[in-house]
């Protein structure tokens, strides 16, 4: 799972974007969060393409790699699929690797996924 925080300066502010979770069948309904998704393990997908595959998905932003920065990165067994639950090894269903990455924002947002997703928000 990859976690993307877009930042810019407003008003000498610093602020990030986000967005409000708004699909009921989906999770995290009603939560804020930026860009992010999971990656494709039966693609070979690396987390770090995921987080620009998702960036782009979600919000038509295209990141630049030489300004990507991951601030953390953790693995654990989980008992879910979207949320890191740790647990005992032989109870894990799922193997979970969380990663958050830092980009500043360089494009305004567009509204990709409006099924999913409200609209795009700075928050100080």
């Amino acid at each position: 799972m990859t976690q993307l925080i877009l930042f810019t300066e407003i008003e000498n502010e610093t602020c990030i974007l986000l967005a409000q979770r708004i699909n009921q069948n989906k999770d995290f309904y009603l939560k804020l969060n930026g860009p992010g998704g999971k990656a494709i393990h039966e693609k070979n997908e690396s987390i770090d393409i995921c987080v620009i595959k998702e960036c782009f998905e979600e919000a038509g932003i295209v990141l630049r790699n030489e300004k990507l920065l991951k601030i953390f990165e953790e693995t654990c067994y989980s008992t879910g699929e979207w949320r890191a639950e740790p647990c005992l090894q032989k109870e894990a269903k799922y193997i979970v690797t969380l990663a958050i990455y830092l980009h500043p924002l360089e494009e305004p947002p567009k509204h990709t996924e409006p099924h999913t997703l409200g609209s795009w928000t700075f928050t100080k």
